[in-house]
């Protein structure tokens, strides 16, 4: 039996490249999936409640006491705007 060695070779290389992109998703999708896992089992550091620690006594212009109201939620944004005209 005759083989046509010019289409084997062919075949050959893309073989070779589908296994190398196999491979490369491979190792890729593991490193995401173990960068993904690492990152939710940090606890979580940037919510509001945990990062403002405001004094009373650090607040030294009604303008600025009017924003940490509107941050906090005591007063809406229209009374917030409001407030602000009136202040500037």
């Amino acid at each position: 039996m005759f083989v046509d060695k010019k289409a084997l070779s062919p075949l050959i290389a893309t073989m070779l490249l589908v296994v190398f992109a196999l491979v490369i998703g491979t190792i890729t999708m593991n490193w995401g999936k173990s960068y993904v896992d690492k990152i939710a089992d940090e606890p979580e550091t940037g919510s509001i409640e945990s990062s403002i620690f405001i004094s009373i006594n650090d607040i030294d212009s009604p303008l600025k006491e009017l924003q940490i109201q509107h941050i906090t939620g005591r007063i809406n944004e229209a009374e917030y705007k409001q407030k602000e005209k009136e202040l500037i």
